[in-house]
């Protein structure tokens, strides 16, 4: 073997030790995370359904036929206004101003008894309603602050008060007065939701990726030491350290 090769694959062979020296200490370096202070929100989230203040179904009482109809489906009414006429002659009118947003019978059909032949809803003001599993449901109490967030208009987050909870048919229900909504929200649709349950200031924030079975991995003078640690609130990322040696200033180590 000439001294050229030779010097060719002891260089090719240094450049390889570089690169994995290099990859390892950089892997090394973004495994770590600082331990740092902070205020820590601690919420519960839940998916929420938008539901309009005021709404109206027209049903029958007894069978009877439609005489004649004022309205369409998608249309806007005002209180009062004339909704359909039955074979008794009896006119039936809007109790609000909204707009109908089913119609279930044409002209000179038969509405059979407590079948829902109309429903107008007010598509201005609605509210937010969420159902919580019984654990979720003790944590919440009326007044607490909610963030608002739909889909498809990421990046925005809109604010909310829980105005009551309640038990309803096995579950329970919270009711959330938004304060703000962006335009074109209509009653259906849907939005993520996170109620603030409790709130602490100047915590130790132990990131939650560190912890694996109540441990983490802590740096610490240059010394590496796996340590026991306990946390209370938390929230999508962090948690609030309770008991462990774990301070302001040290690193801890995360998996990939």
């Amino acid at each position: 073997m000439n001294r050229k090769l030779l010097y060719g694959i002891s260089a090719s062979f240094v450049i390889i030790l570089v690169f994995i020296f290099v990859y390892f200490f950089r892997s090394s370096k973004s495994d770590r995370l600082n331990i740092q202070k902070g205020s820590l929100v601690e919420a519960v989230y839940a998916l929420g359904t938008v539901k309009p203040v005021d709404s109206f179904i027209l049903k029958f009482g007894i069978a009877a036929s439609i005489r004649e109809i004022f309205i369409e489906e998608g249309q806007s009414v005002n209180k009062g206004d004339a909704l359909l006429i039955n074979d008794s002659g009896i006119t039936f009118r809007s109790p609000f101003s909204g707009t109908v947003t089913k119609l279930n019978v044409a002209k000179n059909e038969t509405a059979m008894p407590g079948i829902p032949i109309l429903e107008i809803q007010n598509l201005k003001e609605v509210y937010i309603s969420v159902s919580l599993d019984q654990e979720s449901a003790l944590r919440v109490k009326p007044g607490q602050h909610a963030q608002l967030s739909f889909e498809s208009i990421r990046g925005n987050v809109y604010k909310g008060e829980v105005e009551r909870i309640y038990p309803s048919n096995g579950q329970f229900l919270v009711r959330i007065e938004p304060r703000e909504l962006p335009q074109g929200i209509l009653p259906d649709m849907t939005t993520d939701v996170a109620i603030e349950v409790s709130s602490k200031d100047n915590v130790i924030l132990v990131p939650l990726v560190a912890v694996e079975r109540g441990k983490l991995t802590r740096y610490r003078d240059g010394k590496r030491e796996k340590i026991e640690i306990r946390i209370g609130a938390i929230n999508a990322e962090f948690g609030e350290l309770i008991h462990g040696d774990l301070r302001e200033g040290d690193q801890v180590l995360v998996k990939n």
